[in-house]
């Protein structure tokens, strides 16, 4: 997934990572207990990533899905069950969620799941909002 530049076109380095890379990502990512791995319940395959992690030392919240599982509704309910369980133990009143302006997809989810777009801004040199997380 993280090799996939269609995943990673609007995450991190903007390019898919080297094998380094990733494997040293998701190291990081299963030792935060802020994030979650999103699955298929029948099989447990790996479809994802949900959750917050800090950037920069500010709470910063994320999510995404493998590129075949794209459409099907799933990062927002992933996203959803991630804020509720979260919500008692994070203030989301700080957490940044920052979507590029062409990332339609993301900003499907975040109208799906009522977020309100704060301010225009830019991440990395990439025109976006930053969304307040309602719950």
């Amino acid at each position: 997934m993280l090799r996939d530049r269609k995943v990673m076109r609007f995450l991190g380095p903007r390019r898919p990572l080297t094998e380094d890379e990733a494997n040293s990502w998701f190291e990081s990512a299963l030792a935060n207990p802020a994030r979650f791995v999103v699955a298929e319940a029948d099989t447990d395959e790996f479809i994802g990533f949900c959750g917050i992690k800090r950037i920069d030392g500010v709470p910063d919240f994320g999510y995404f899905i493998r590129s075949e599982f794209w459409g099907n509704g799933i990062a927002a309910r992933a996203c959803r069950m991630a804020v509720e369980k979260l919500s008692a133990e994070i203030d989301f009143e700080t957490v940044q969620v920052f979507i590029a302006d062409e990332n339609v997809a993301s900003k499907r989810v975040a109208e799906k799941l009522g977020w309100q777009a704060r301010q225009s801004s830019s991440k990395d040199g990439e025109p976006g909002r930053y969304y307040r997380i309602t719950n």
